[in-house]
């Protein structure tokens, strides 16, 4: 998952980008329920984040040994924490996508890697690091991404959905990369000895990092300027999106 964070804090920096002045007139039902998937979303960002911190002070722990060492031992011994923050966006799905159809269908479906595809997405993601033994001698491989994802146009992508609702078309889903992001990730073999492609691979996740903490921001910003604390503490209904409200 973490080495899929740049596509994530895209899609989120783009969610906190349109949802500008979108919350004043809405009803308070509805007001409640997209500040709740909005927040959990926040969290949702923070745990990749806070794990991909984790990741890197482990890394540092091992430096000493050599970055191939370094990264594996990074990789090995977060790899739960890991799954569990993808697990978050996963459990998160259908509510975010509730709460984006009521501030903006059209965004809601431009959106759609984190909920309606992602289920896929994360599936694939979960399994970015595993083992691998041949000729007696061990190694990792790893999904790294050749930014395909990255340098999908959000803004036709939105332009797109809203010309398709705009038809009537109401499950319309406009296409791109993110669709086939199976086709964005090479499989690449890092052993012990694999010093320059461990750094690199390092070097990567933590530029996506960055990025993810931008992104982060974008968003607390968005439900600072948007919500009063009462709205973001005190939520009575806690229900996974799932379930009928």
């Amino acid at each position: 998952m973490i080495t899929a964070s740049a596509v994530i804090a895209k899609i989120v920096e783009f969610i906190a980008t349109k949802l500008l002045g979108r919350f004043a007139d809405l009803p308070f039902d509805k007001r409640k329920q997209a500040c709740r998937s909005l927040v959990k979303l926040y969290f949702c960002v923070e745990a990749l984040d806070e794990v991909t911190e984790e990741f890197d002070r482990t890394f540092h722990d091992f430096k000493d040994s050599g970055n191939a060492e370094a990264l594996i031992h990074a990789l090995n011994n977060n790899s739960h924490d890991i799954e569990l923050a993808s697990n978050a966006f996963v459990d998160l799905g259908k509510e975010l996508e509730q709460g984006l159809e009521i501030l903006d269908p059209a965004l809601a479906r431009c959106c759609h890697l984190l909920y309606i595809s992602k289920f896929d997405f994360l599936s694939f993601l979960s399994q970015f690091v595993h083992w691998e033994e041949r000729g007696g001698k061990r190694f990792i491989v790893i999904k790294r991404p050749q930014g395909l994802m990255e340098r999908v146009d959000m803004e036709e992508l939105y332009r797109d959905a809203q010309e398709g609702l705009k038809s009537k078309e109401s499950h319309y889903w406009p296409s791109s990369a993110l669709d086939e992001f199976d086709k964005d990730f090479e499989s690449v073999e890092i052993t012990f000895e694999d010093t320059e492609t461990a750094y690199q691979i390092h070097e990567m996740i933590l530029a996506q990092n960055k990025r993810l903490k931008e992104a982060k921001e974008s968003l607390r910003e968005l439900i600072k300027s948007n919500f009063k604390i009462e709205e973001i503490l005190f939520q009575n209904n806690s229900r996974p999106g799932y379930r009928a409200f």
